[in-house]
């Protein structure tokens, strides 16, 4: 192995470069003193540019818009020995071609992730404390002597529910804990009943979830076969007074049978994640007095930190160290990837 990596930075476009390399990243970089390249040509490339751009690099820095690494990529390589992802998932990124060539893989999405969670938990506390009316109504005493007992619940009486249980989700049920929730309920695939008893949670069906959970988070990863899956009969089922936080992406919930459920008033939706975004001036969802939303920024807080946490990352493999955020493919494959989720829709 070379004796410093040489890295290439895979940006489609210069503005994330401008968002990332920047502050401590840019801080650290600089007294790492390695060599990283970075697409300066103001636009994107194809896969035959960029082969000829990472021939001889051992390293890729990869983000959003970079594209799938495949043999295409690599056609010229045969020295890459880590894809670091400035990024939350990875699956638009890997590919089997990758790691059959024992590429190893890591990704700064714990870092989104605990940004993410911290969003989770304000974004309920406005909900179950109705922070929305208040902020309306503010704080002249005749109205709030009317309003100020109204629907306000503590996490204490209420069921937490979580679809999905990745790095998010195992932040937001670390965060939950100061607050004794009654209970934490959890829809997962690849954890274990005994794993989540372990963490505090119990493991439920998924349609089990929405009948007794009193606040539900939507946390699984954007896959073709997650699309559409709450629907219909799960927001049927919700108790009324209940609410549904979409922080994972909006097409993991059926977007017309949503609407429907919010417009009868029984149940709160507070999202910020959407199908068209930023969302129109003009969408439902701005004259409903049950709807909390947020500008998809959950994620934000820590964005300059992720290519130093990459960087540093890299170097552990170079001193022969335990990677600390390594994605295995088996992980990567239950990831959000929403491109082959458009893919899925477009052949409807």
């Amino acid at each position: 192995m070379a004796d410093e990596p040489k890295i290439v930075f895979m940006n489609q476009n210069p503005g994330v470069v401008d968002w990332f390399y920047r502050g401590p990243s840019k801080v650290r970089a600089e007294e790492l003193g390695w060599d990283i390249r970075f697409n300066e040509t103001g636009g994107a490339l194809d896969a035959e540019q960029w082969a000829e751009m990472v021939a001889d690099c051992n390293a890729l820095l990869t983000t959003w818009g970079s594209p799938k690494i495949d043999n295409a990529i690599l056609a010229k390589n045969d020295s890459l020995r880590i894809v670091a992802h400035v990024g939350g998932s990875v699956a638009a990124i890997v590919s089997d071609d990758l790691y059959d060539r024992g590429v190893r893989v890591s990704t700064a999405n714990p870092l989104m992730a605990r940004s993410v969670a911290e969003h989770c938990i304000m974004l309920m506390l406005m909900g179950t404390r109705r922070a929305h009316d208040h902020i309306k109504l503010g704080t002249r005493s005749e109205t709030m002597r009317h309003y100020k007992d109204w629907a306000i619940r503590v996490p204490q009486d209420l069921v937490i529910g979580i679809w999905g249980f990745g790095d998010i989700a195992s932040y937001v049920v670390d965060m939950l804990g100061p607050f004794e929730p009654k209970e934490i309920q959890v829809v997962s695939g690849h954890l274990s009943a005994e794993d989540a008893a372990a963490r505090g949670m119990r493991k439920v069906e998924f349609d089990a979830l929405f009948p007794e959970a009193d606040v539900i988070f939507t946390l699984a990863g954007m896959t073709v076969a997650n699309t559409g899956a709450v629907g219909e009969k799960q927001l049927r089922a919700m108790k009324s007074g209940s609410m549904i936080i979409n922080v994972g992406r909006a097409p993991l919930i059926d977007p017309d049978a949503l609407l429907s459920e919010l417009k009868r008033g029984r149940i709160m939706g507070i999202f910020d994640v959407f199908e068209r975004e930023p969302l129109p001036e003009d969408h439902p969802y701005n004259s409903l007095h049950n709807v909390i939303l947020s500008p998809h920024y959950g994620g934000t807080g820590r964005d300059a930190h992720y290519m130093a946490v990459m960087l540093d990352e890299i170097g552990r493999l170079w001193n022969g160290e335990e990677l600390q955020y390594e994605v295995q493919f088996s992980r990567a494959r239950q990831m959000t990837d929403m491109g082959a989720v458009r893919e899925a829709q477009k052949k409807q």
